[in-house]
């Protein structure tokens, strides 16, 4: 039995919820927008200010070419910029440690650190 099972490793956050669903799902799930947020106060494209609860997640290896839906391969981008990486031409690269690199069309380059932390409330 065990060698015709299906095994998918689920790693879970503090409070039981999955953060990677690997192929079982294509949209981000809530807690998946939730991490996101907490990591990214704006869209994740340098200077952009637009808040990251208006911002769309994005799969760094799109989901048709076989990404998953995990928060190593999402980021928060908003309207604008996820139209830029769609039909625009941009390609991102990110890093473990979430840094990331811009690919523009004309071949020059933007690499930005990980995400800042956010200040806790007081």
């Amino acid at each position: 039995m065990a060698c015709q099972a299906a095994i998918f490793p689920i790693v879970l956050d503090n409070n039981g919820i999955p953060l990677y669903h690997g192929r079982q799902r294509r949209l981000a799930s809530r807690s998946q927008r939730r991490a996101l947020k907490t990591m990214y106060q704006t869209c994740a494209i340098p200077g952009c200010t637009v808040n990251s609860r208006y911002c769309e997640p994005h799969h760094i290896l799109y989901w048709r070419n076989q990404g998953n839906t995990d928060l190593d391969n999402l980021l928060p981008l908003c309207t604008r910029h996820h139209h830029n990486v769609h039909e625009g031409g941009w390609k991102l690269a990110l890093t473990t440690n979430r840094t990331l690199t811009i690919t523009y069309p004309d071949g020059t380059t933007q690499t930005t650190g990980p995400p800042g932390r956010r200040k806790a409330a007081a």
